[in-house]
């Protein structure tokens, strides 16, 4: 947490991308007593929690789950956890921070809550000339991000389950997700581990064989939800009506009735709309399915990242489920999704 960054600014910050939603009329009296008492969501910038929010806007889930709720983005992969840990805010819905269960067991008061989307929508791109498979990357350059970030840990636990020896392959941070992919167009790296919304581009680039970590990494959850352990005693009700609402937006964004929406959803998101991106995001939520209306973990779930984690380095120990997280809230959204 950086000295400057305090509840105050946070709070100023909300100001200016707020989206708060009064308890509708219609609303069960269970769920507006949750909404009785503000939830404050926090969030990093970005395209894809960008698109997730205009759709939550246009579709009015807040206002069916009787949600009162305010949204805030905070730049920084570690923004939103520390916004969560000063207080500034209750609850991430969407995170790839991959250093949740490390804080927590270094004492933050702080539980995974369930999860956003649960399958990886990552592959691994190359130029076409020498690489096939992931056997052909060693002694290349792959664009990963930050050494132990989120991609590069996703690539040392795909090569450690394919087999492969990562030491020989020369993992590079090139930035953010987007960059790693630009530093490949560029010829600037060999490969990159990027985002499926780059699988439409024209830019002469390949997916390598067995790549495509939603299928190579089964039993990973890609994005995690995350709560203080205060809001989860103090807002119980407030956080079961907020992922009831998210659950329902999962389920619609799935449905073949959601293209419409979803499109203008990111047209509205993004400044210069890239409909080969929206298209190739379309079609990943519709074939693979990759979010879930029940948005509760199984210890197995939460088992898995742990060991993957405690394997490259990133996390010292392994504490039970119950020290780390607390399914409570999802499981109760669960039923009101029905």
């Amino acid at each position: 947490m950086t000295p400057t960054f305090t509840r105050r600014r946070f709070l100023r910050g909300a100001g200016l991308l707020g989206l708060s939603v009064a308890a509708s009329g219609l609303a069960a009296p269970y769920l507006a007593r949750g909404a009785a008492t503000q939830i404050r969501i926090v969030s990093n910038p970005g395209l894809e929690n960008a698109t997730l929010n205009a759709l939550m806007d246009e579709m009015g889930y807040f206002r069916q789950f009787g949600v009162n709720a305010s949204i805030v983005q905070i730049p920084g992969a570690t923004g939103p956890f520390d916004a969560i840990c000063a207080g500034a805010a209750h609850v991430c819905m969407v995170s790839g921070y991959n250093g949740v269960l490390s804080r927590i067991a270094q004492g933050a008061r702080v539980k995974i809550v369930g999860a956003g989307m649960k399958k990886c929508a990552l592959t691994v791109f190359a130029r076409p000339d020498e690489i096939r498979t992931l056997a052909d990357l060693k002694g290349k350059t792959v664009a990963v991000g930050p050494r132990l970030g989120l991609l590069h840990t996703l690539m040392l636990q795909l090569m450690k389950e394919k087999g492969l020896d990562a030491s020989q392959v020369d993992f590079v941070d090139m930035g953010s997700n987007d960059q790693c992919h630009e530093a490949v167009v560029k010829g600037e790296a060999d490969a990159c581990c990027a985002s499926i919304s780059h699988l439409n581009d024209a830019d002469g680039l390949v997916v390598i064989r067995d790549a495509n970590l939603w299928q190579a990494l089964p039993q990973c959850t890609f994005q995690t939800a995350y709560a203080s352990d205060a809001a989860l005693v103090d807002r119980h009700e407030g956080l079961v009506a907020l992922m009831a609402a998210y659950g329902a937006l999962y389920d619609y964004l799935m449905s073949p009735a959601s293209r419409e929406a979803f499109f203008e959803a990111r047209r509205h998101a993004q400044r210069k709309f890239d409909k080969a991106s929206a298209q190739a995001i379309w079609d990943f939520n519709e074939t693979e399915r990759p979010y879930s209306k029940d948005l509760s973990l199984t210890s197995g779930e939460i088992g898995y990242l742990q060991d993957m984690f405690i394997g490259v380095g990133s996390l010292k120990r392994k504490q039970s489920f119950a020290e780390v997280a607390d399914m409570s809230a999802a499981k109760a959204a669960a039923k009101l999704v029905g």
